[in-house]
């Protein structure tokens, strides 16, 4: 409500008043600060954004590094259990230990 009274109400007040010119200015001034906010605000939300996707690129980058340690962990007992091609108890193939 105070931000209602000060941007429009004070302006319009001083044009009444006999303040035409000073209320040129000081419209122009709001609407400056105004867009100098808004756009700190957008800033802010693209700043938050950027800190969100570094974060999960981190989260995805420790994701990828367990995955690949399990890949390469099931390559390896796939190969150890390559060996065990035959399944013929008495098949000179298969290993035994």
């Amino acid at each position: 409500m105070t931000d209602l009274l000060s941007t429009y109400l004070e302006p319009f007040l001083m044009f009444v008043t006999g303040g035409g010119l000073a209320s040129l200015i000081s419209i122009k001034y709001t609407r400056k600060t105004a867009q100098a906010d808004a756009m700190k605000a957008v800033q802010d939300v693209y700043q938050e954004t950027i800190r969100d996707l570094r974060a999960d690129k981190e989260e995805m980058k420790l994701e990828i590094a367990e995955l690949k340690k399990e890949v390469h962990k099931n390559s390896e007992d796939i190969k150890t259990l390559q060996l065990y091609k035959c399944v013929v108890m008495d098949c000179k193939l298969r290993k035994r230990d």
